[in-house]
This record gives C-alpha cells, structure tokens and sequence, in this order.
C-alpha cells in the first residue's frame, strides 16, 4: 500500500532477495508484477524505473567514482537535473541522514557502514516513490542503524515514500507498519509486527531471532508478569515496581 512501511523477513535462503530482484525489474517474471499503474518486466518498465530506489546489502564494490559527492551527483546528473538543485538536494540528503562529514572524503577512505549509509542516501536522491531494502544493515552497528530507521521514518511521513525492507533481524520490523514472515519462497504469517512475533515458537523454528524486549514481554506474559509486549525498556522496569 503506498505510503507504508513493509518488512519482509526470513532466513538466508527464504527469497528475499529474489523478491526484490523481481520487483525491481532486474530478475523476469512470468507473472505480472505492477508497480503504481505500471507493470514490471515489459516495454513499459521504464514508466516506473525513475519511482524505484534500490540498495542491495552486498552492494559495497559497485561504486563508480573516487569521490562520494561525485558518486551522489552522477545519478541526477543522468536525469537531465539542473546543477544547483543537485547541490541542494544532494546537501538535504546528506544533512537528514547525518553523513554531511562525508561529502569531500573518498569512497576508498569510508567505512563499511558509511558506504552502506551513502547508499541508502543515493537511492534516495532522485525522489523515488518505492525504496527496496535488501537487508541493507548488516554492515552497520545497532545505534546508527536506529538513526538510519528514524530518519527514514521522518523522510517517509514528509514524502509519502513507500518502503520494503527485507532483513533477518526481527529488530528492524519493530519500525515498520506490516511485517510478512517468508520460508522456502512461501509466505508462513503475516500481520502488525508485534502480533506476528508473538508466534514465538514458529519463529524460532524458522532460525530466527525475537528482538530482546518481544522475548522479554512474552517470557512476562507467560508468567502472568504483564498483560502486553513492552518496547520500551524504561516504562517495563516502571510497570514491574507497581
């Protein structure tokens, strides 16, 4: 649905990545795939290619220039854009994700988390209307990767941006609107993400993990400790001293 937030998590060999290939044009279907009021795979792909960002968590080498305020430019350079609203778009980007420090260095000289970040910022550039996520934060550390979860959230709200993440860390879906739960290229559950997580035993079954503060309100649950799941670890720690 445009404008939502969709996770779509499962293990290293459930089909994600394939999803998103196929949803992004890069993989044939013999099913028909529409995006908006366009469909994916045939003489009318490029109708929608400008709506679409992309970033493949594996994606690290496929960078084209030295310098990362290059690398940012060359995409909207290639849509015809006028120099001044690159820079400016380029400098908002770079500013609501946080990597402003990042535009003079060299792409050789970034961490492996920054270029991650700088990808995410590049898909973001041309305006899209659809982010695809292919388990984008497997480089990057639990605190920037809440900052990254957040500043998409504000960038989404302001922009009305559509986003599919897929990942195997349960963590990431506490940010989204809807989570689907995939296994072997089949769809197992779906629902609100703190719904479907407390399925807690077929999610285990499936190799994944429940975020700490999920399993943590269920074990609660269960011994009748607390009556719902409890994200935020201040307001458990004051419900368990009433």
């Amino acid at each position: 649905e445009e404008g939502k937030f969709i996770t779509i998590a499962g293990n290293n060999t459930s089909g994600k990545t394939t999803l998103i290939k196929l949803i992004s044009g890069l993989l044939p279907s013999n099913n028909s795939i529409a995006i908006g009021y366009s469909y994916v795979n045939n003489e009318r792909i490029h109708d929608h290619t400008k709506e679409i960002g992309v970033v493949f968590g594996n994606n690290l080498n496929s960078f084209l220039f030295e310098d990362v305020y290059k690398e940012m430019a060359f995409p909207l350079e290639n849509l015809n854009i006028d120099p001044k609203e690159i820079e400016s778009r380029i400098l908002e980007i770079a500013k609501l994700f946080g990597i402003s420090n990042l535009l003079d260095k060299k792409i050789v000289d970034l961490t492996k988390s920054e270029k991650q970040q700088l990808l995410i910022a590049i898909a973001l550039l041309h305006k899209p209307k659809l982010l695809l996520l292919d388990n984008p934060f497997s480089m990057i550390d639990r605190i920037t990767k809440d900052k990254i979860l957040v500043r998409l959230l504000e960038y989404k709200k302001k922009n009305n941006l559509s986003i599919i993440l897929t990942t195997v860390d349960l963590e990431e879906a506490l940010y989204s609107d809807y989570l689907y739960i995939i296994n072997k290229g089949n769809l197992v559950i779906e629902g609100k993400p703190t719904l479907v997580m407390q399925e807690d035993t077929l999610i285990n079954k499936l190799g994944l993990n429940l975020p700490f503060m999920v399993d943590l309100s269920l074990k609660f649950k269960f011994y009748n400790i607390q009556d719902d799941i409890e994200l935020d670890m201040d307001r458990m720690v004051d419900t368990l001293w009433k």
